[in-house]
């Protein structure tokens, strides 16, 4: 999936990440294990000591220091904001809770099936050609805040599983819960609160209507870990400054994490999953809302370019912060 935007006016908010390599040397160093000057573990990660210093060996040298994340070697790394395409086209559908399901139950009633039938055929783009959906779950402000966010995160959850049952791509699908966080009337009246009760489908008609923050692994993590660097955590929040505003207004954030095709596709995929985690955990650490995020490994199965080259496998070693703006006209 390659998520290169281009400017233009747009529904969602934006911002992607140009990362330039400081030298094709550190690539071809981090590339296929090569790090030499190094003591590396038998997983082929480089060792370090407890201060997480990267341990040198006795044939190490000045010419050696170009491993980024050891002695001090950072990406350079070039912010370029850039704006989506509203040709992306975003789709919002809002169904009331009580149209889907039974009083405090998180089951679709047979009516609401009739509603999600009804939804779906006017549902444009067809779901079943867009780029994804995500599915919202919503409650009023009545009762215990974290019930209320599981109830909302089980609702979303049963229109997802519907909609797979009835044919819709599984893969398509993420689902949040938000509880009473992001009500659209006032609580104060049962009208209100009525209307607050829903479930929400975000229809994604193109990946292009998503933005991204891009951010190459080996400027993250240590080689085949998914532990970030002192250097990663301090990328990370280098943009998440500059992302703040963005972030802070999502309505929606998938993290997703890529690797090279090198090694075990198994591995690949684990690797790939454990570092999308991390970073989560980071951005949730330093104030993002956890309900919003989603993550994901994506393994080796979606390169942006060449796994040929040592320098196409770094760049398909990445991890992407994708971001779904409020959608407001």
């Amino acid at each position: 999936m390659s998520m290169k935007l281009q400017k233009s006016p747009m529904i969602v908010a934006a911002i992607a990440l140009s990362v330039a390599l400081v030298t094709a040397a550190n690539v071809q160093a981090q590339s296929r294990g090569q790090a030499p000057g190094y003591a590396e573990n038998p997983e082929g990660g480089i060792v370090r000591s407890g201060s997480g210093e990267c341990v040198r060996t006795g044939s190490w040298k000045s010419d050696d220091a170009n491993i980024v994340g050891c002695d001090g070697v950072m990406l350079d790394v070039v912010i370029q904001v850039t704006e989506g395409e509203p040709s992306g086209l975003v789709s919002v559908i809002a169904i009331p809770a009580a149209t889907l399901f039974a009083f405090d139950k998180a089951d679709v009633t047979d009516e609401g099936k009739e509603a999600l039938e009804d939804w779906r055929k006017t549902l444009r783009p067809e779901l079943s050609e867009a780029f994804g959906a995500v599915i919202i779950g919503h409650t009023d402000s009545t009762g215990d805040a974290e019930y209320n966010m599981g109830l909302s995160k089980r609702r979303a959850e049963a229109v997802r599983d519907y909609l797979v049952a009835t044919g819709t791509e599984a893969d398509k699908l993420r689902v949040i819960g938000r509880g009473k966080n992001e009500p659209i009337a006032s609580n104060d009246t049962k009208e209100g609160q009525a209307l607050n009760r829903r479930v929400e489908v975000i229809v994604i008609g193109e990946a292009r209507a998503l933005d991204s923050m891009l951010f190459p692994s080996v400027a993250l993590f240590p080689r085949r870990s998914a532990e970030l660097t002192p250097q990663g955590k301090e990328l990370i929040e280098q943009n998440r400054e500059t992302a703040l505003a963005l972030l802070s207004r999502a309505s929606y954030v998938e993290i997703v994490g890529h690797t090279d095709d090198v090694g075990d596709d198994d591995y690949n995929q684990e690797l790939s999953e454990q570092r999308a985690e991390s970073m989560r955990n980071y951005l949730v650490e330093t104030g993002l809302d956890p309900s919003i995020i989603v993550t994901r490994g994506a393994g080796e199965k979606m390169p942006i370019t060449t796994n040929k080259t040592p320098e196409g496998r770094a760049e398909n070693r990445r991890v992407e912060v994708l971001v779904l703006g409020r959608v407001k006209q």
